[in-house]
C-alpha cells in the first residue's frame, strides 16, 4: 500500500488526517502508509505534522498526520499550526477520527469542519470500547445525516483498514450543519464578500473573523485595506450579543439532535466502576497514587537490573567476547587493533557499546515505559504530581510537557509551545533539560543504581527530584508573573494494553535508537581515541582534574564519560556502566555518576529544540546555567555523602 517513489505532484492528492488529541490518528496515519509513528495513550503524542507519500487502491496521496485539534478558533499555538497547514496546503480530503467515546466533543469537531467544505470521510474510532459499555453508534444513520463515508474502525485491531482505503474513493463535502441565526449568517455573507480572493475558505475565514480570531485579524491589518478592516469593525460593534456563544450555542444543538438520532443504549449501566476504571481513579489519588506510582518504579527498577542484565551477558558471550578474541588473533598490537579494540576502540567503545550494553538495558525499559504509555498512565500521572508542580510556578499545560521530558527530552521542549505563558514557559523547558532523564538515560541509570542497590537508587533520584523542585521555586520566584493558565487535562481512559502493538512500538524505537545512535556512538569513540593518541586526552584531564577527583570524587576517566554525553547521553551512560561493572565505581560514585551525567549538557537535539522555542541568547544563556548548576549541585552531593553516610553507603 505504501511507496518511497512519489508521484508526479499533480498525480497526488492532499489528505489530512485530523481529530481531537488522542483519537487514534497516528494508529490509521500508520495503518494507510505503511509506516510507523509513535502511538501511545494520552495526548501530545504527535506535535508537528508529518507527511509520507502513499498509494492507496492505485491513487496516490500525500497522506499528514497532525496533532490534536479542537476546533478552527484557536486557543494555543499548536492547534494554529495546524489550522495554518490546512489554510495553505488545502487538502484534497480530510479524515476526521472520532474517538466514539467523545462522540459529541468530536462531532462539535465535525461542525468546523464541515464549513470548510472539504470532501470527508469519518473513522469511528475505538469502536470496540463503546460497544463493551453497551452502547452503540448508527454509523449508517450518521453517514446519511451527514452526506459522507462513515467507516466503524477498531483501532486496537487494525480491523476496517480495507473499509476506510474504500471510503477515500467517495469522500464527499457534508451536507446540512448548523443553521446559525439569520443576522450573524448576513455579516459573514458581508466579510467573506470583501476577502481578497488570495484567502481560501472564505466562508470560514469570515466566520473567525466575526469571533474576533486574534491571528487572522493580524493577517488582515497586514492586508493594509482599510475598507476592510473598517466593515470587520463595523460587523463586530454591530452585534449586541456574543457571537463566539452564538455560534457556538447553533453548534451545540446541532450535535445533540445528531446524537439523538444515531446513539443507542443497549443496556443500563450498573453504575459499577470497571477494574481498569478504578485502577485510573485511584493512580490520581492524593493518598492511593504515589504508592501505585512507586510500584510501576519498582517494576521498572527490577526488569532493567535484572532482565536486561540476563540480556546483556547473552549479548556479550555470544558477540563481543569471540569477536575481541577473533581480532586480537588475526590483527598485530598497535595503532590499528587499539582503534578497533584498545580501550577507546570504535568497536569496543562504539558499536559493542551500543549493540552489547546499552541495547538490551532499553529494549526492557522502552517495554516497560510502552506498557505504561498505552494502559494511559501518564495523563493521570500529571494529575498526581499537580499540586506539587503549581508552588513552583508551573500550572496547566506546562505539567504535560515535563511527564513526556521522560521520554524524549527533544519532543517534550516542542510540546511546550502549547504554554501561553512564557514564565511557565521558561520554567518547563529549564526543568526538562536540567534534571529529568529521557527514557534511554532513565533505563541506563537504572542500571547502573542497581549494581549499587536500591539506596544508592532512592538517593540519587530522591536528590534529582529536589534539584528540579529547587530550581522551579528559584525561577518561580526570580521570573516575572505573566499570564495563568487553568489546569485543563483531558484523561485518557485505562486501556488494556494489545501486546503485538507494544511489541511492535518497542522493536520501532530500538531500530531508531541503532539507526540513529550507532553512527554517533563510532564517531565519538574515535574522538576519543585520536584525543588520547595525539595527548589531548591527557591535558584536559590534567587540567580538570581538580573538578573531576577532588570536587566530584570521580575518578579521572569520567572525562570520557561526560565527553561521551555532550555527543548522546546513553552513550556516556552505557560507559559508566561498564565501569559500574568492571568494579572501578563505588556505591557513592555511582551516585554522583548518574547524577552529574543527567544534569550536564543537554544532547545537541535537546538544545536545537531549546533554541527554536526560546531564541539563542537566551538558549545560551540556559545552557550555561544548567552546566554551571550541575558541577555545583553534583560536588555539594558528593561531599553530603562522603561527610555524612559514607559509612552506610559501602
Amino acid at each position: 500500500m505504501h511507496e518511497s517513489q512519489a508521484a508526479h505532484p499533480s498525480d497526488v492528492k492532499s489528505m489530512f488526517i485530523m481529530g481531537l488529541p488522542n483519537t487514534g490518528k497516528t494508529s490509521i496515519f500508520n495503518d494507510l502508509t505503511s509506516t510507523y509513528s509513535i502511538v501511545a495513550n494520552y495526548p501530545l503524542t504527535t506535535v508537528t505534522t508529518e507527511t509520507v507519500t502513499a498509494v492507496i487502491r492505485k491513487t496516490a496521496y500525500q497522506v499528514t498526520d497532525t496533532p490534536g485539534l479542537h476546533g478552527l478558533y484557536i486557543y494555543s499555538e499548536e492547534e494554529l499550526s495546524v489550522r495554518n497547514a490546512v489554510f495553505t496546503e488545502q487538502p484534497d480530503i480530510i479524515i476526521q477520527c472520532i474517538d466514539t467515546n467523545r462522540l459529541k466533543q468530536s462531532l462539535f469537531l465535525t461542525s468546523d469542519l464541515m464549513e470548510l467544505e472539504i470532501p470527508m470521510v469519518i473513522s469511528l474510532n475505538y469502536i470496540e470500547e463503546t460497544a463493551e459499555k453497551g452502547q452503540s453508534i448508527d454509523s449508517d444513520e450518521l453517514s446519511i445525516l451527514l452526506g459522507i463515508p462513515v467507516v466503524e474502525y477498531f483501532t486496537n485491531q487494525g480491523r476496517g483498514l480495507k473499509k476506510l482505503s474504500a471510503a477515500l474513493e467517495h469522500a464527499a463535502v457534508p451536507a446540512g450543519g448548523p443553521v446559525l441565526p439569520g443576522e450573524i449568517e448576513k455579516s459573514i455573507t458581508r466579510i467573506a464578500g470583501l476577502l481578497p480572493e488570495t484567502f481560501p475558505y472564505r466562508r470560514k475565514t469570515a466566520t473567525l473573523l466575526l469571533q474576533n480570531d486574534p491571528w487572522l485579524l493580524a493577517e488582515i491589518r497586514k492586508q493594509e485595506n482599510q475598507e476592510l478592516q473598517q466593515s470587520i469593525h463595523g460587523e463586530l460593534q454591530g452585534h449586541h450579543v456574543n457571537i463566539t456563544r452564538m455560534i457556538n450555542n447553533a453548534r451545540n444543538r446541532w450535535v445533540e439532535t445528531l446524537v439523538s438520532r444515531i446513539w443507542n443504549i443497549r443496556e443500563i449501566s450498573t453504575g459499577k466502576r470497571s477494574f481498569l476504571e478504578k485502577v485510573s481513579h485511584y493512580s490520581r489519588h492524593p493518598v492511593y497514587g504515589f504508592p501505585i506510582l512507586a510500584v510501576f518504579l519498582l517494576i521498572s527498577y527490577l526488569a532493567v537490573v535484572h532482565i536486561a542484565n540476563f540480556f546483556a551477558d547473552g549479548l556479550d558471550w555470544l558477540i563481543v567476547t569471540p569477536s575481541v578474541a577473533y581480532l586480537e588473533s588475526v590483527i598485530p598490537a598497535g595503532f590499528f587493533q587499539d582503534l578497533l579494540i584498545g580501550n577507546y576502540g570504535i568497536l569496543t567503545l562504539g558499536l559493542f557499546n551500543a549493540v552489547a550494553t546499552v541495547l538490551p538495558v532499553l529494549s526492557v525499559f522502552f517495554f516497560v515505559f510502552g506498557l505504561m504509555e498505552d494502559i494511559g498512565y501518564l495523563p493521570n500521572l500529571t494529575v498526581l504530581v499537580k499540586r506539587l508542580l503549581e508552588r513552583i510556578g508551573l500550572t496547566g499545560k506546562s505539567i504535560m510537557p515535563l511527564i513526556l521530558g521522560f521520554g524524549c527530552k527533544t519532543m517534550a521542549t516542542l510540546t511546550t509551545k502549547s504554554i501561553p505563558s512564557r514564565k511557565e514557559k521558561l520554567i518547563a523547558i529549564f526543568l526538562i533539560a536540567f534534571g529529568i532523564p529521557c527514557s534511554a538515560q532513565l533505563a541506563l541509570n537504572m542500571a547502573i543504581l542497581g549494581k549499587a542497590g536500591i539506596p544508592a537508587f532512592v538517593i540519587a533520584f530522591s536528590f534529582l527530584f529536589l534539584v528540579e523542585i529547587g530550581a522551579g521555586a528559584i525561577l518561580n520566584r526570580i521570573l516575572k508573573d505573566d499570564k495563568k493558565t487553568a489546569f485543563i487535562q483531558e484523561l485518557s481512559p485505562f486501556r488494556a494494553p494489545n501486546v503485538m502493538a507494544l511489541l511492535k512500538k518497542t522493536g520501532y524505537r530500538l531500530y531508531w535508537f541503532l539507526k540513529e545512535s550507532i553512527p554517533i556512538f563510532i564517531i565519538a569513540a574515535a574522538v576519543l581515541f585520536f584525543l588520547d593518541y595525539f595527548g589531548i586526552l591527557t591535558v584536559m584531564k590534567r587540567v580538570v582534574r581538580p573538578l573531576i577527583v577532588i570536587w566530584l570524587g570521580l575518578p579521572l576517566d569520567m572525562v570520557d564519560a561526560l565527553i561521551l554525553t555532550m555527543a548522546r547521553h546513553e552513550a556516556g551512560a552505557g560507559l559508566i556502566l561498564r565501569m559500574s561493572e568492571a568494579g572501578k565505581l563505588n556505591t557513592v560514585q555511582n551516585i554522583i555518576a548518574v547524577v552529574i551525567t543527567t544534569m550536564f549538557v543537554p544532547c545537541i537535539a535537546n538544545i536545537i529544540a531549546l533554541f527554536r522555542e526560546l531564541g539563542a541568547r537566551i538558549g545560551i544563556v540556559m545552557t550555561l546555567a544548567i552546566n554551571i548548576s550541575a558541577f555545583t549541585m553534583a560536588g555539594i552531593l558528593h561531599w553530603i555523602l562522603i561527610l555524612f553516610f559514607q559509612g552506610v553507603l559501602v
